[in-house]
């Protein structure tokens, strides 16, 4: 299974690690809906993941936790947490929807299916873009850096509504967002022609 990925362990390794703790990310959204909502734990759950759909349940927690956040002073640092929550979203959705190939140069690549049916007419002619292994672990960065802004401000809103006296999390130094993918040279293709060589 995934033989593309034979000889890219590491790639492997930040990718797999990335598609799970996106999972943690809409967890973080929940504990934040419960301090800005003051609920319990299962009716923060219920709220966030009745909607279907990665983007549909970070705009429903930013529509209900934004206005709570920027009463008590926090609107600023919610945004900074909602965009990297946003910016992981599509890193996640571009690995967890593509199709992985190795070509005859040796480079690992992924092709986005989603985004080239929809801007297709004709003939698919698909991108096959490198993977680099230095902007996978940026993006694996971002996504601790997104995780730890979203309880950072769990606890955070705790000690400002009084809820808890003290929290040892400290506030995440800003980086910059990771772009999606780089646009060196690119391998273009259709798809029912193409074949692997692993």
């Amino acid at each position: 299974m995934l033989l593309e990925f034979k000889n890219f362990p590491q790639e492997r390794e930040i990718i797999g690690q990335m598609l799970i703790a996106y999972g943690e990310i809409e967890w973080a959204l929940t504990v934040c809906l419960q301090q800005a909502l003051n609920i319990s734990p299962s009716e923060s759950t219920r709220i966030l993941f009745r909607v279907r759909g990665e983007s549909a349940r970070i705009e429903v927690a930013d529509a209900i936790a934004r206005p709570a956040f920027k009463k008590i002073g926090l609107g600023g640092k919610w945004e900074n947490a909602i965009g990297a929550a946003r910016v992981c979203k599509n890193i996640r959705n571009q690995y967890a929807h593509c199709h992985w190939r190795k070509f005859d140069d040796g480079v690992l690549r992924f092709i986005n299916l989603d985004t080239e049916v929809e801007a297709a007419e004709g003939s698919l002619i698909v991108e096959a873009i490198p993977v680099k292994l230095g902007l996978l672990k940026r993006q694996d960065q971002y996504f601790k850096f997104a995780l730890d802004w979203l309880y950072y401000l769990e606890e955070e809103y705790k000690v400002r509504a009084g809820r808890s006296s003290s929290h040892d999390l400290t506030e995440p130094k800003s980086i910059p967002a990771p772009p999606l993918y780089d646009r060196p040279k690119s391998v273009r293709q259709s798809p029912p022609d193409a074949k692997s060589d692993s």
